[in-house]
């Protein structure tokens, strides 16, 4: 059990990079994992230069994580390496990293807190139950109820496990370091190359609103951030920040996230851009996705493709049916239509209707991703 330690004064903030945590978010763009990806123009790169067979490959290895994962995040928080920005160094020192001395270091960081591993436990169950603790713990710490939901814990573990079949022994260790190489060299640093300006750009504004490139313990100013910003959005996190509770680390990354942050015990690292193309397609997304939500929206409707499915009715037959004018049965069908739930053809002087039944079932996966649901079936 985890005792209660004394409140930690430590004021500060720094510019980091974590190559890392930006192929977390790299792989679950070129994946498909994050809808407006693939609507952003900057980000389309990132899975139109993958081939079939690599993608193949990223079902394998991440198909089952229907989330923004943070696999390679919790790897290098395990092998002392979050903030390396050098790809090399950093997954260098991840492969050569195994279970006893992943749980060294997480011992080590957990001591700082008063948590200790469970020694009854077996160790990779102990490494699992320790590094859910401690991350838990980064949020308690500050009166953060974000991680209550079941939900972040099972998805933290199956991240756990993940990595320990990348560390060495781990039976994924060659062939997913072999895959990711080949994404980082042939598809993400010439990709990253192309962002150079935007991250010089970005950081030039971080380092004029601070006033210095240097780390210092000085409580930064967050009035500036974009209102998105997670300083601003979560009262926890920016008071932790204002009350010398919590240094900051600033992430210089070059997706343009303005939402984005990762909270460890006694620190917490934020993206800082302004709302780009990223949000704006997002925002898009959305409208369109409420625009296919919205065709639903009408019992009549409802109505009218449960008639379709099961008798594939024409205008007249359904206005019959329903007791309403065939102009109204009309309205309803375009607006199916155009919501793409529905296919019209003429036959002569009329319309026949059929269901697109795999339109609907995209509409209600796509629903299913945009609210983040697990697809794993509920628990009784």
């Amino acid at each position: 059990m985890m005792s209660e330690s004394p409140e930690k004064k430590s004021a500060g903030w720094k510019i980091v990079q974590s190559i890392c945590m930006e192929l977390d978010a790299a792989l679950t763009f070129a994946g498909g994992n994050y809808f407006a990806a693939g609507t952003t123009p900057e980000l389309i790169p990132l899975r139109q230069a993958n081939s079939d067979d690599w993608l193949k490959e990223w079902d394998i290895y991440y198909g089952d994580m229907n989330w923004f994962c943070s696999v390679l995040e919790t790897a290098s928080i395990l092998a002392g390496v979050l903030e390396e920005a050098d790809y090399s160094r950093a997954t260098m020192t991840i492969r050569q990293t195994t279970i006893e001395s992943a749980i060294l270091n997480l011992e080590k960081q957990a001591a700082l807190y008063d948590m200790q591993s469970n020694e009854n436990l077996p160790p990779e169950d102990s490494l699992i139950d320790l590094f859910v603790r401690y991350r838990k713990y980064a949020y308690e710490s500050i009166g953060f109820a974000h991680p209550g939901d079941p939900m972040y814990e099972s998805r933290l573990k199956k991240e756990i496990r993940f990595c320990l079949e990348i560390f060495r022994g781990g039976r994924h260790h060659d062939p997913y370091w072999h895959w990711l190489d080949h994404f980082y060299y042939q598809v993400y640093h010439p990709w990253r190359e192309s962002r150079r300006n935007f991250m010089v750009d970005l950081e030039k504004k971080l380092i004029t609103v601070l006033g210095s490139a240097k780390a210092t313990d000085r409580i930064p100013d967050l009035n500036w951030l974009p209102s998105l910003n997670p300083a601003l959005r979560y009262p926890e996190i920016g008071r932790a920040i204002r009350s010398a509770r919590l240094p900051l680390n600033f992430w210089l990354e070059p997706f343009g996230f303005s939402d984005t942050f990762s909270l460890l015990p006694g620190q917490v690292y934020l993206s800082f851009a302004e709302p780009g193309k990223i949000y704006e397609s997002f925002a898009e997304y959305s409208r369109l996705l409420s625009a296919r939500v919205q065709a639903l929206a009408d019992p009549t409707r409802l109505i009218i493709l449960r008639l379709i499915r099961a008798f594939s009715m024409t205008n007249t037959d359904m206005a019959a049916y329903l007791g309403i004018s065939r102009p109204t049965v009309s309205i309803h069908a375009r607006i199916l239509r155009e919501a793409g739930l529905i296919n019209s053809r003429e036959e002569g002087r009329i319309t026949r209707h059929e269901i697109n039944s795999e339109a609907v079932k995209k509409l209600f996966h796509d629903l299913s991703v945009y609210l983040d649901l697990p697809f794993d079936p509920p628990e009784d």
